[in-house]
């Protein structure tokens, strides 16, 4: 918990030089889930000039493929229609692909890991390539759980932005979970300079989800 604090300190301390606050809220539906595949239906919508300005609305799918009981493929698209002027719109995609897994859990913290490759289509730059890698400190087993995040962002000539965040995890019910966080995006000025942002991120995993057989 100490160390829950100390980031969130460091993460006020650092708003302070935000020059633009977004929201990203974001929700991932469960369609499929076996013992191997999990695929959800993804949508986020972000906000930008203190949530006043629609910046970007994204739908598409996330699939990801166990290869063992702590490790996953993780594949997926979205379209992501983003208004870069007002009401002047651009019709962007993603592709990407990369794994996940758990490198520690215990009793008192669980460690996370994700590294990413991604192609960006059409969003109002020359089309580009985007690597990320994440690593997350979730504390405790309850039903609210505190964590620390940092994600590294690069392109191919070079570094692109580093994400810190803190919030918590909320088990709304066994179907449910609910993310509240605070982020601030440290960024060269060509990809639009710092900025911080109010996530939330729901995670809906209905009963009536198809269970297709595995092979």
């Amino acid at each position: 918990m100490r160390w829950t604090l100390a980031a969130a300190g460091l993460l006020c301390a650092q708003a302070a030089a935000g020059t633009e606050f977004y929201s990203w809220h974001t929700m991932d539906t469960g369609l499929v889930k076996t013992r191997r595949w999990d695929v959800a239906f993804h949508h986020r919508t972000r906000s930008r000039h203190e949530f006043s300005f629609l910046d970007q609305s994204r739908i598409g799918t996330l699939t990801r493929l166990a290869l063992s009981g702590r490790a996953n493929v993780l594949l997926g698209y979205y379209f992501q229609p983003q208004q870069i002027r007002t009401a002047t719109w651009v019709r962007g995609q993603r592709f990407f692909g990369g794994v996940e897994g758990i490198l520690y859990r215990g009793n008192r913290f669980t460690l996370n890991t994700r590294a990413v490759a991604e192609r960006h289509i059409g969003t109002g730059r020359p089309d580009y390539n985007r690597y990320r890698t994440m690593g997350r400190i979730t504390f405790g087993k309850r039903k609210i759980r505190p964590f620390i995040q940092n994600e590294i962002l690069a392109v191919n000539n070079g570094f692109h932005s580093t994400r810190n965040a803190g919030g918590a995890v909320v088990q709304i019910s066994p179907e449910t979970t609910l993310e509240v966080s605070y982020l601030y995006d440290t960024r060269r000025t060509f990809w639009g300079g710092d900025r911080q942002a109010l996530v939330t991120s729901i995670r809906w995993n209905p009963r009536w989800r198809l269970g297709l057989k595995s092979k």
